[in-house]
């Protein structure tokens, strides 16, 4: 088998990291709404990153889902280029392994809700605490986390496929 050694680029990490944010984004909102708590308070807690406290009441509306969105999707984008990162330092033979990705990708959204959740919320954003913890790291593990491992082996896969199929091509192409 062709093993790519080819790095993720920026490009990857942050398309990879949007698209797992929508998931993420999804679940946490749905999870909200199921628990009572309305389909936009995910957004507000985002937008508190910028705007404080104010941002989960007295704020309007539209101004904090805005600058939540913003908050979340700028995050999830930064996050994803840091997963590429991390992904460019694993052996090229691993990369391709949905298991080892998505294991990988589901330790560091726990890392990444450790920072959050654990250490910047308990020093800046208390609030953050105010949901159940081991729900937040499951979400973040299993909503983010998850399909960011899956979308870096797809794209390996697919980009080992290309390096197998363009080797076998110019070996057919080159005189014996």
């Amino acid at each position: 088998m062709a093993w790519s050694t080819t790095p993720w680029s920026a490009k990857n990490g942050l398309g990879f990291g949007m698209l797992a944010g929508v998931v993420f984004a999804v679940a946490e909102s749905l999870a909200s709404w199921m628990g009572g708590s309305g389909l936009l308070t995910p957004a507000r807690y985002a937008a508190s990153v910028v705007l404080g406290d104010r941002a989960l009441g007295v704020t309007p509306l539209a101004l904090t889902v805005v600058v939540g969105v913003g908050v979340h999707f700028m995050f999830s984008a930064f996050l994803g280029v840091a997963y590429s990162l991390i992904d460019a330092r694993l052996s090229p033979e691993l990369r391709s392994r949905v298991t080892h990705q998505t294991a990988v990708g589901m330790l560091f959204a726990i890392g990444v809700w450790v920072v959050t959740f654990q250490f910047m919320g308990r020093g800046y954003f208390p609030w953050f605490l105010e949901t159940p913890q081991f729900f937040q790291m499951l979400m973040h593990a299993f909503c983010f986390g998850l399909p960011l491992g899956l979308l870096f082996a797809a794209a390996e896969r697919r980009r080992v496929a290309i390096a197998a199929f363009e080797e076998r091509t110019l070996e057919e192409q080159s005189p014996p």
